[in-house]
């Protein structure tokens, strides 16, 4: 399905144009061009005291029923820590600590536009039980070793990088 897009400026269909080798929606009347920017996204792999990952199984699509890390989209007006801090309290209902930056990852998406994920480490404080948010239909935390298969590539990246920094099994943080 093609969605007709109009100049922000001058309000004046876009049409196709090669801009930079690529081809773009442009407006044929100013200089405006429609740049398909990614969307920047959190996942934070959240440690227990006993050094087990709390994961979630999404009640919502993409993949409703399949276990997921926290983790969002970052808004207009946060630093992607705050997201990540924050999508923790949404989703697992627990407050975060976070400890590192675990890496960031490319999201090429097919129908919509790809995004960029920000992985970070963190440890529940002291005293937070998580439990389902509205997004979640049951939140556990595993044995590192013991994980459930993690919906989204990206979050299974990130639990590679975690576990290749020896975090949670057992070696010390950077």
């Amino acid at each position: 399905m093609t969605v007709g897009h109009f100049c922000v400026d001058c309000g004046t269909a876009l049409e196709p144009r090669t801009v930079e080798g690529r081809q773009l929606e442009a407006c044929p009347r100013c200089q405006f061009v429609l740049w398909r920017d990614p969307k920047v996204v959190t996942m934070v792999v959240v440690e227990t005291p006993e050094r087990e990952v709390v994961v979630g199984r999404r009640a919502i699509e993409p993949g409703y029923g399949r276990w997921c890390l926290p983790g969002g989209y970052v808004n207009h007006d946060e630093h992607p820590e705050q997201s990540a801090a924050r999508e923790c309290w949404e989703e697992i209902c627990a407050r975060v600590e976070l400890t590192g930056l675990l890496g960031v990852y490319h999201i090429r998406k097919q129908d919509a536009a790809s995004m960029v994920g920000i992985g970070y480490r963190a440890r529940l404080r002291e005293g937070e039980v998580p439990s389902p948010g509205a997004e979640m239909l049951e939140v556990r935390a595993f044995p590192a070793d013991q994980l459930p298969e993690l919906v989204f590539p990206s979050h299974r990246q990130a639990m590679a990088d975690w576990r290749r920094d020896g975090v949670g099994l057992g070696g010390s943080q950077r």
